[in-house]
């Protein structure tokens, strides 16, 4: 048996990934143990608790905004302790040709992570090199890196449930918290330029389905076996589209009214909403939808966004939701490449007239890897780069007074009247001043996600830093000016 110890960032980042990689290497007859940063006070601190849980391996799973924090810390366990550390995550898909240059990494799992590191666990166990598994990266003997093909992609109903006891047995909070999330699938078959799946399409192409489902039967085991043991008011169901395959979700809603019955929210697109698949999906108790909107500027959003959805599309979908009384929320972006003030304005207007109960707003990271990113280069869209990201091209002087929409944004969009003077709002020298009231905007998950004040409360004070800076961060890249 091999021991493998996971090390996490704060308590906003509930890791389903990793929850799946432990309930499968268990599964297999290896052990799993879990830190967060914020358990410890110092680095000494967790030092000692990895010397205490004595693992074979040390574990990242690393989204971009997260290297600061983790790359020193492997440096720092490589120098004290000589524990061998796998990397995982999409920011190892995406930037292996950079984790390989990160001091004290010895594997990068550059895709789908369960058959990789239960692998590389089974030979930590036997003592055998593992330098040669399908998705690992791995160093050899002289300290050069080996970088494997990945494998084919396997059905997922092959792997056990995730393991929510990692999490929910140490952190209280955690097992309390009355929204409970699932994953139904992986992949997204659409080719957003911004997102990671074109990436990942490309990745695995010829490698075996990307687009996979868990039978309806064993999703409703494990929202069935999860409810029965921890407090839940409402399910999330955090997959790219739940609303997929119609006929899937017409089968689970089916059940999932007859044996769960609890209010549930989920992530849709809105290409193929129909109303029959709302009303199925309300009657089995749908509280609210997710969508990206990602800009209110048709044009952008469907050429330089690849998102070919157009803003008619968007205004149906909102209106057969709010005849259906079914709460919808919108995801926004902002500094697009050659995006004015003009058009951010624009793309608040027209955001308010689909009337969502709420928005999430965030300022547009082109990270290396993406198709946005690569065509930003060959397009001249961007005007500086960074050690992970591009920065778009800033045609008007606008973009600094667009950091205001994080915090204006939900306003300008919730207040009638708001949006005529969302203008004067975003760019005066005062608004500055009235960044803590990003909080305001947590208003709209208490509401959507049915969260008790007495949990808000004690949930944002527990992780007040990630609340106040997004679950990504505000990760300041360091830009040179390219040449052109």
């Amino acid at each position: 048996m091999a021991k493998i110890l996971f090390i996490s960032d704060n308590l906003l980042n509930e890791g389903l990934g990793i929850m799946y990689l432990s309930s499968y290497v268990k599964a297999k007859g290896h052990a799993v143990d879990l830190t967060m940063l914020t358990d410890h006070a110092s680095t000494e601190s967790l030092l000692a608790y990895i010397r205490a849980a004595k693992p074979d391996i040390v574990g990242f799973s690393v989204m971009t905004p997260q290297v600061d924090a983790f790359r020193p810390l492997t440096r720092i366990i490589k120098d004290k302790l000589g524990l061998p550390v796998i990397w995982g995550g999409a920011h190892c898909m995406f930037m292996s040709d950079q984790v390989v240059d990160y001091p004290g990494v010895d594997y990068i799992c550059i895709g789908e992570g369960e058959e990789a590191l239960l692998e590389v666990m089974d030979r930590l166990d036997s003592g055998a090199p593992a330098t040669d598994i399908p998705g690992l990266w791995a160093k050899d003997a002289a300290g050069n890196w080996l970088r494997n093909p990945v494998g084919n992609l396997e059905p997922l109903d092959q792997y056990p449930p995730p393991d929510r006891e990692l999490y929910y047995d140490k952190y209280p909070l955690l097992a309390g918290f009355g929204v409970k999330r699932f994953m139904t699938q992986r992949g997204c078959p659409y080719k957003c330029s911004y997102c990671f799946e074109p990436a990942l399409a490309e990745l695995y192409d010829g490698k075996g389905k990307l687009v996979r489902r868990r039978s309806v039967e064993l999703v409703i085991e494990e929202i069935k076996a999860t409810i029965a043991k921890y407090p839940t008011r409402q399910v999330h169901f955090s997959d790219d589209t739940f609303n997929l395959n119609k006929k899937w979700v017409h089968e689970f809603c089916r059940r999932y009214k007859e044996e769960i019955d609890l209010p549930f929210s989920c992530n849709c697109t809105v290409q193929i909403m129909d109303e029959e698949l709302v009303v199925a999906m309300k009657a089995a108790g749908l509280r609210g939808v997710v969508f990206g909107l990602e800009t209110g500027v048709e044009h952008t959003r469907m050429v330089t966004l690849r998102k070919p959805i157009s803003n008619a599309v968007y205004e149906d979908a909102c209106r057969l939701l709010r005849k259906h009384g079914v709460y919808f929320m919108t995801n926004i972006m902002f500094a697009l490449p050659n995006e004015t003030l003009d058009h951010a304005v624009e793309s608040i207007r027209f955001n308010r007239k689909l009337r969502p109960l709420g928005t999430k707003t965030c300022i547009l990271k082109m990270y290396k890897g993406t198709q946005l990113a690569a065509e930003a280069v060959a397009n001249n869209w961007c005007e500086a780069q960074g050690e992970f990201t591009y920065k778009s091209r800033d045609v008007d002087g606008s973009h600094a007074h667009l950091e205001n929409i994080l915090w204006a944004g939900y306003l300008i969009v919730m207040i009638p009247g708001l949006a005529r003077f969302a203008r004067p709002l975003l760019s005066s020298w005062w608004s500055k001043y009235l960044k803590f009231m990003i909080l305001v905007q947590h208003f709209q998950d208490l509401i959507f996600f049915n969260i008790t004040p007495i949990q808000a409360l004690v949930f944002f004070w527990k992780s007040r830093k990630a609340f106040m800076h997004g679950v990504a961060g505000r990760q300041e890249d360091t830009y040179e000016a390219r040449e052109v």
